[in-house]
């Protein structure tokens, strides 16, 4: 018992949550509901690269793929997430995909890479740093976007259905602000 307590301590503090920069992003997303069985982002993926193909002279470089979030969902319930690619301009917007424009600025992080329970841990570790910050909180106004990206290589996760998910590898970048002097 005493070395499972141990190691439990040994993963938590492996989580590590830090503010960073983001820079601002454009993206061409498809928008979805949260779904019981978790396929609303993998639908949405197909949808997005359907009409947005990996190859579009618009994307960004580097292979990854984000899952944006409006900030003032946190405070309910999460129920309608973006899946989307970064791209330099939008052009000729096909039906079917919107126009995403995240300012960017100073962002709490946390990478998770692990299985569906350190996932949660991390979600866990994310919210009580921001709970506990005597300077910081997430950033909640209408319109601000938080994102967790999501690599396309060596595995795209969004082409394995979530059941079959054995390692989440993503991270999370959600905006934060000051906190108001009271």
């Amino acid at each position: 018992m005493d070395n499972r307590k141990r190691g439990e301590g040994i993963l938590q503090k492996s989580i590590a949550v830090e503010l960073v920069e983001v820079a601002p992003i454009k993206a061409l997303a498809v928008r979805t509901g949260m779904t019981p069985d978790k396929s609303g982002t993998r639908v949405a993926w197909s949808t997005l690269t359907a009409q947005v193909p990996l190859e579009d002279a618009r994307l960004t470089d580097g292979p990854s793929a984000y899952v944006f979030i409006p900030q003032e969902q946190w405070s309910k319930q999460v129920d309608t997430l973006w899946v989307g690619l970064a791209v330099h301009e939008f052009g000729d917007v096909p039906d079917g995909i919107e126009t995403l424009e995240v300012c960017g600025g100073l962002c709490v992080s946390a990478r998770v890479y692990g299985n569906e329970v350190h996932m949660w841990r991390v979600y866990d570790a994310m919210f009580a740093w921001l709970e506990q910050s005597p300077d910081y909180e997430l950033d909640r106004r209408e319109g601000v976007f938080g994102m967790e990206t999501v690599p396309l290589e060596p595995l795209n996760a969004l082409t394995i259905p979530y059941t079959e998910i054995e390692t989440f590898d993503f991270t999370m970048l959600y905006p934060v602000r000051k906190k108001s002097g009271f």
